[in-house]
C-alpha cells in the first residue's frame, strides 16, 4: 500500500465516524490565530491544503465574500465529501486530490494548511505544487502541531500508523525557502480556551503545557512578485 493509500484510508475512516468535527473542534482556535495573521482581503482568492470537513475553507471564505474565491483540497474523498455536505451554500469548491497534483497556476492570493503537509510522501514536490499555485506576490501559511520543538507529538507516526515528515522551526523555514518562497513570519498559537474537566489528571497537564507553552507552529512565506 502506498503512503497515499494509508493517509487517505485513515482520514476517509475519520470522516465516516466523526473525527473530523472532533478535529476542529481541536484546532480551530489555534488555527485562527494564524488564519488572521494572514491578512485576507475582501475579494481575494484563498486555498485550504488539507481541507478536512472544510471548517477553514468557509472561514476564508467568510473573509474573501461574494467577489472572492476560495477552494479546498484533501486526498481523502470522504473528507471531500463531508466538506461538501456541510458548505452546500457557501459557493465553495472542494477537490479530491494529492497536494503533489493541485491543478491551478498562479492563482491564489493565500494559501492555509493546517495539519496536513506533513502527510505529504513528497514534501518537496507537495511544496513546490503550492507555490506554482500561488499568484506572484501570494502567500503559503504551514500551521503544524507535528514538529521538532513538539515532544508531545513525536510518537504519533507510530501510533497513527501512517508515515510523517518531522520539522524542526528552522528545518521548515529551510523547506519554503528551498521552494521559492520569502519566510515572514515564524510563530506560535495558542489556545487559552479551559481544558475538558473530565480529563485525567495527567493528560490535563499535558493538555495545558500544548495549549499554553507549546503550541502550534505557524510559517508564513510569500512567493516573489518578478
Amino acid at each position: 500500500m502506498t503512503a497515499h493509500k494509508q493517509t487517505s484510508d485513515l482520514f476517509d475512516d475519520w470522516a465516516r465516524d466523526g473525527h473530523a468535527e472532533r478535529m476542529e473542534r481541536g484546532h480551530s482556535a489555534r488555527a485562527i490565530h494564524a488564519l488572521e495573521a494572514m491578512g485576507i482581503q475582501p475579494g481575494q482568492r484563498c486555498l485550504d491544503l488539507g481541507c478536512g470537513n472544510g471548517w477553514a475553507t468557509r472561514w476564508m471564505k467568510g473573509k474573501v465574500g461574494k467577489e472572492g474565491f476560495a477552494a479546498g483540497v484533501d486526498a481523502a474523498p470522504e473528507m471531500v465529501e463531508r466538506a461538501r455536505t456541510m458548505s452546500p451554500d457557501y459557493g465553495l469548491q472542494f477537490r479530491a486530490v494529492s497536494f503533489e497534483r493541485l491543478p491551478w497556476s498562479g492563482y491564489f492570493d493565500h494559501i492555509f494548511s493546517m495539519e496536513a503537509l506533513y502527510y505529504a510522501p513528497d514534501l518537496e514536490a507537495a511544496l513546490d505544487r503550492a507555490v506554482r499555485a500561488l499568484k506572484p506576490g501570494g502567500a503559503l501559511t504551514v500551521c503544524t502541531d507535528f514538529y521538532e520543538e513538539n515532544p508531545q507529538s513525536h510518537g504519533w507516526p507510530t501510533m497513527m500508523g501512517v508515515p510523517m515528515t518531522l520539522l524542526s522551526e528552522e528545518e521548515w523555514g529551510e523547506a519554503l525557502t528551498d521552494a521559492g518562497l520569502d519566510v515572514e513570519a515564524s510563530f506560535r498559537c495558542f489556545d487559552a480556551r479551559p481544558v475538558d474537566p473530565g480529563l485525567a489528571p495527567a493528560e490535563a497537564a499535558e493538555v495545558t503545557e500544548f495549549r499554553t507553552t507549546i503550541g502550534s507552529l505557524a510559517v508564513r512565506a510569500r512567493k516573489p512578485s518578478r
